[in-house]
């Protein structure tokens, strides 16, 4: 990880409230954005207000470049969406520990379950697989969120499609694919195919209930937490997650999000 001052490349609107933005890095930087990692952004040189950077999840990357996407939800992500092209940001980053390999077997599937700005994440995974030139022939992606105009990197994600990537969307309130809950998906998707591995990033409720559906069927899966972070590198203990020691045990313990995770395997998360 580094901590150095990027240009905005680019800022594109994608829905109400959600900005995708372009920056420059290094191939250092590039490298070690490996999927399901994070960066601390923030206003260049030192101030107050806000005084903390904020954590995003790393979307994809390129020779010289990588993007976020951010959803306005305080006075910090709307500083930073503000920001023109040219202008420079504070970056921290590549932080975290991201999604394992799955290094699939010819009977089994991956599925990558989203919820919301959970996307961001999962799709770090299918666009890292493409730039490295692998199919995504046995990976479905079941994205939902509250309504159609939530849905966010549909053209990227309908490439995807070309390249094999099987596709299923639902919202809360029908707008878009069937109405109802990602974790119907994801239920019915593990009955066709049991032999699967999952990967999850989403609202915790969403991975309470993607998690209780991954040890009912005694498959593998890892979940991505979203937890605040104030620090990004451990410090601080603001992201500090319940965690059990080992598989089958009771023995609790802490993990902190920003350094342990944000990716977890699903059994050993406590919520």
């Amino acid at each position: 990880m580094h901590l150095f001052d990027s240009e905005i490349i680019s800022r594109e609107p994608l829905a109400a409230e959600i900005w995708r933005l372009r920056l420059t890095t290094d191939t250092q930087f590039v490298q070690a954005a490996t999927p399901g990692r994070f960066v601390m952004l923030g206003l260049p040189g030192f101030g107050f207000d806000p005084f903390l950077l904020r954590p995003f999840g790393i979307c994809r990357s390129g020779a010289d470049w990588f993007e976020v996407i951010i959803k306005v939800v305080g006075k910090g992500s709307r500083q930073i969406c503000r920001l023109r092209p040219g202008e420079r940001i504070r970056v921290h980053g590549p932080l975290g520990n991201g999604y394992p390999d799955p290094d699939l077997n010819a009977s089994e599937w991956l599925i990558l379950v989203a919820g919301g700005m959970g996307i961001v994440s999962l799709a770090s995974y299918i666009f890292n697989t493409l730039k490295n030139g692998f199919s995504l022939k046995k990976t479905i992606l079941l994205y939902g969120a509250g309504s159609k105009k939530e849905l966010v990197l549909s053209s990227e994600i309908n490439e995807a499609i070309i390249s094999g990537l099987e596709v299923h969307t639902i919202t809360d309130d029908g707008s878009c694919g069937r109405q109802g809950l990602v974790t119907e998906l994801l239920h019915d998707r593990l009955q066709q195919r049991p032999r699967s591995i999952v990967f999850s990033c989403g609202p915790e409720a969403m991975l309470k209930g993607v998690q209780k559906i991954i040890l009912e069927n005694h498959c593998h899966g890892y979940l991505s937490l979203e937890n605040r972070m104030a620090c990004g590198f451990g410090v601080c203990l603001g992201c500090v997650q319940p965690v059990l020691g080992s598989k089958g045990s009771d023995l609790l313990g802490n993990a902190k999000v920003c350094t342990d995770g944000p990716v977890f395997p699903a059994w050993k998360v406590v919520f």
